[in-house]
């Protein structure tokens, strides 16, 4: 479903799946959450370039988690090279709450580089 990576100055959970929506979401905020306790709540770059869909509840629990992670004076940057999605996110403003990068390269680039 989601899978992890740890690296030195962030980590990395990859979404498995291609829709999150209203079904989906409640299960998949619970696995994030157990993930980032077991990684220490650092900085995340959360790779979404499997999914096809998201709907409003899905976009939420990602603000959700990101302030969950700005919390533990973290951040987390998510990778998408969806244009549909990367549509509605510019429509919704996701950029207010997390940065988005098109590429995995420019998201890990970001992190090493962040004090």
């Amino acid at each position: 479903m989601i899978d992890s990576i740890k690296h030195d100055k962030y980590s990395i959970l990859s979404m498995q799946f291609e829709e999150l929506d209203f079904i989906k979401t409640p299960r998949v905020s619970a696995v994030i959450k157990e993930k980032l306790e077991s990684l220490g709540y650092g900085n995340i770059i959360l790779d979404i370039n499997n999914l096809d869909y998201i709907d409003s509840t899905g976009m939420s629990s990602l603000i959700n988690i990101s302030r969950r992670i700005k919390d533990k004076n973290h951040e987390m940057v998510v990778v998408c090279s969806s244009t549909k999605i990367l549509q509605l996110f510019d429509i919704a403003k996701m950029a207010n709450f997390f940065k988005i990068f098109q590429s995995m390269d420019e998201a890990e680039n970001y992190l090493r580089t962040r004090k």
